[in-house]
């Protein structure tokens, strides 16, 4: 092919690409990860492609780069370098007119409406009440959220929702979204992240365009902002955000925040705007038990139309516990891999894609890992863990540590002194009775070893 074929730009070239993969995967697998994509630029040797969200650029960038390698400098007609990038605006389909019509407030100072922006961000589709699977770890923070959905601005306002990473706060932001704009059957709701907001914030004074700005952020009739954590350090930013806060708490418009802590612990974030964080109800998202990544990996196979066995279910639930993200990334990186060879999804079949997460069977924790596991729970260093000291705070991490590289790591006696440099394997086992014993004994003891153990086991 004729280098020249691509000096029209980016999308030439990328109707080119896009025609082959519709040749080469299955439909639905061209669907779920393809058809989103799109050409952002094309500059010298560097093919920028575009995805609609993070998770799709990572999920695309991780498990099909070699595949676009091998196959794009026969369509380009020379090599090319690949980079993904996320653009939010893909993420934006068509959505019936009456839900981006702003709707006048009924406040004196709130008159007139502006067009629609094309560039504000809509609610995920896919992220509803009826797609969240509730759990113990979860079930509080849903039923906060649909009840603010249920009565904006009345229930609790703000609602604020913390919690690690990848458990479900964007999904649950998302929902009240898609509920509040069914329920008020018009208006709009302004959901965005913290970084879009920032990134909104700066554009506007570059242009000069701040009544408009806050005409978008404040005439609405819910506010959503995800990750607020991303706020500190931003002082223009966070001042502008506190008195669109007062703006809208005042007229009784709903907010709905999430961020990756509790407020108390949001540092580089002004106390007056943290104290608000506080004045609704604040709730926690926890990482989900087994039952609920189950049914989570369950739901998520039915959406997408996935055929996952049981046993692959329980070895997903198992072994990934981390986040839903987590969880539901290793499931489409799996399916993905089982459409690509055109096989059905099986424990062996698993066990060989996702091996990253996945130990092998018979896997057994090292004694370095078991102590950097100790150390960490505990507040210690290794080097501190592994000391001659007789401090009750580091002589019992270290007999508990050495209890697990027993029971866990199944370490020879001597083998583990060594490690602790002990000349004594005595020492060991005085450790492991000492344990044991606790653990009938002393609740706060058995609680903490339970947790390592979880931590430990693969």
């Amino acid at each position: 092919m004729d280098a020249a074929a691509i000096a029209k730009g980016p999308g030439e070239l990328w109707s080119r690409i896009d025609a082959y993969l519709r040749t080469r995967v299955r439909p639905e697998t061209y669907a779920k990860f393809f058809a989103p994509l799109r050409a952002a630029s094309l500059e010298s040797d560097l093919l920028v492609v575009a995805a609609p969200d993070h998770f799709h650029r990572d999920f695309v960038d991780d498990n099909y780069r070699p595949f676009f390698e091998e196959f794009l400098p026969g369509l380009a007609g020379r090599a090319l370098r690949l980079s993904f990038v996320v653009d939010e605006a893909l993420r934006a389909v068509p959505t019936p007119a009456p839900l981006l019509t702003p709707v006048p407030r009924p406040d004196a100072h709130r008159t007139g409406s502006q067009a629609p922006d094309p560039r504000e961000v809509r609610p995920n589709s896919r992220y509803t009440f009826d797609t969240f699977v509730v759990g113990e770890s979860n079930r509080f923070a849903f039923a906060a959220t649909q009840a603010v959905a249920g009565n904006p601005g009345k229930t609790w306002n703000p609602l604020f929702i913390h919690g690690d990473s990848g458990l479900g706060k964007t999904h649950l932001l998302h929902a009240v979204a898609h509920a509040i704009l069914e329920k008020q059957g018009g208006g709009r709701v302004a959901i965005v992240s913290s970084e879009r907001y920032t990134n909104d914030f700066v554009d506007a004074i570059k242009k000069g365009t701040l009544d408009e700005f806050r005409r978008k952020y404040r005439e609405c009739d819910a506010f959503i902002v995800d990750d607020v954590q991303f706020l500190a350090g931003k002082e223009k930013t966070a001042e502008e955000f506190f008195h669109t806060f007062n703006e809208l708490h005042d007229h009784h418009v709903q907010i709905v925040l999430s961020s990756d802590r509790p407020p108390k612990d949001l540092k580089g974030l002004d106390d007056r705007l943290c104290s608000r964080f506080e004045w609704g109800m604040r709730v926690q998202i926890e990482p989900p038990e087994f039952e609920t990544r189950a049914a989570i990996l369950k739901k998520k196979a039915e959406v997408e139309r996935i055929d996952l066995p049981d046993d692959v279910t329980d070895l997903l639930a198992t072994h990934i516990r981390s986040n839903v993200r987590a969880l539901e990334g290793a499931l489409m990186r799996l399916a993905a891999f089982a459409s690509l060879k055109a096989q059905p999804i099986t424990i062996s079949l698993a066990r060989d894609v996702l091996s990253d997460v996945i130990p092998p069977q018979g896997y057994r924790p090292p004694i370095e890992r078991i102590q950097e596991v100790v150390a960490a729970h505990y507040g210690l260093t290794v080097a501190k863990l592994t000391s001659s000291s007789r401090e009750q705070k580091v002589a019992l991490p270290r007999q508990v540590a050495m209890y697990l590289c027993r029971i866990l790591a199944e370490e020879k006696l001597q083998a583990i002194a060594e490690k602790f440099n002990k000349r004594d394997h005595t020492t060991v086992i005085a450790a492991i009775d000492r344990v044991k014993s606790l653990m009938e004994t002393d609740p706060a003891v058995h609680t903490a070893v339970q947790a390592l153990v979880a931590k430990l086991a693969p």
